[in-house]
């Protein structure tokens, strides 16, 4: 599933190739997505409007119009797009396809159906997020209190820290020296500032790496959002360990999910 980093890719993508353009024709080609893909009479409000900025929020993109509707964009677990300067190409898994008022046409395939297309005009609901100035010590010391869960699970709770997935808090909790089952609340003053420092530093590297990679692929497509970044312990189970050399990666199963430590360096 694309994490913060990667839907900020395309958000960055998306706002240096739309900006100023506008939707001509909203053609719904297959709508049945994680919610109803509304159809032309519904996206009315922000059809051959000038397109006047492409945001990111958490894991949304807003694309504004300058009016009160934006359109919110969820990419779920498969969800990409495709901009092409050709007449509109049949695209396997398109859902949704834009005629542009520049002659281009970008199209939106999700292969899993779990991302989302609405035109809202709700403002962004407004979470902290992993960047220096918004996720404090002092933020995260109350999100962990008395708190049973693991603290990986909390880190990644959206309504905790917006962005977070199974990737970044694996490397974040890497980093940090902090097991992913420790429970939030046992976290001392000193681990929490760390994970804290920690989360924000794996975060703004990935950014970077994410908004440089444009630069070698200016195209909008399936590839926009995967771009390379060295994990040093998700997916690297059995691995040894490339910090300490001594112990071998370990997997345990949070929340359903993998997740992947040093029990040697991660306590």
């Amino acid at each position: 599933m694309p994490e913060l980093p990667e839907v900020n890719t395309l958000a960055v993508a998306l706002a240096r190739q739309l900006h100023n353009d506008s939707i001509s024709s909203w053609q719904r080609l297959s709508p049945k997505l994680r919610k109803l893909i509304p159809d032309a009479a519904e996206a009315a409000s922000v059809t051959c409007r000038k397109i006047k900025s492409v945001k990111r929020v958490a894991k949304n993109i807003f694309i504004d119009f300058g009016g009160q509707h934006l359109l919110k964009i969820h990419l779920g677990m498969t969800g990409y797009f495709c901009l092409t300067r050709q007449q509109p190409e049949a695209f396997k898994h398109a859902h949704l396809q834009l005629l542009l008022a520049s002659g281009r046409t970008l199209t939106f395939c999700d292969p899993r159906r779990f991302g989302s297309i609405e035109v809202t005009s709700l403002p962004a609901a407004r979470v902290v997020e992993p960047f220096a100035g918004e996720l404090t010590p002092a933020y995260l010391k109350v999100a962990c209190g008395g708190r049973e869960c693991s603290i990986k699970a909390l880190i990644m709770d959206q309504q905790v820290i917006a962005g977070l997935g199974n990737i970044y808090a694996a490397e974040s909790l890497f980093k940090a020296g902090i097991r992913p089952d420790r429970p939030a609340g046992s976290l001392k003053p000193g681990e929490i500032k760390k994970l804290c420092a920690a989360c924000i530093a794996v975060i703004e590297a990935a950014v970077k790496a994410g908004i440089d990679s444009l630069g070698e692929r200016p195209e909008i497509n399936d590839q926009t959002t995967h771009f390379d970044i060295e994990t040093l312990v998700y997916d690297q189970h059995d691995e040894l360990c490339p910090k300490c050399r001594k112990s071998r990666i370990k997997m345990v199963r949070i929340s359903g999910r993998s997740s992947c430590f040093c029990p040697n360096c991660q306590k």
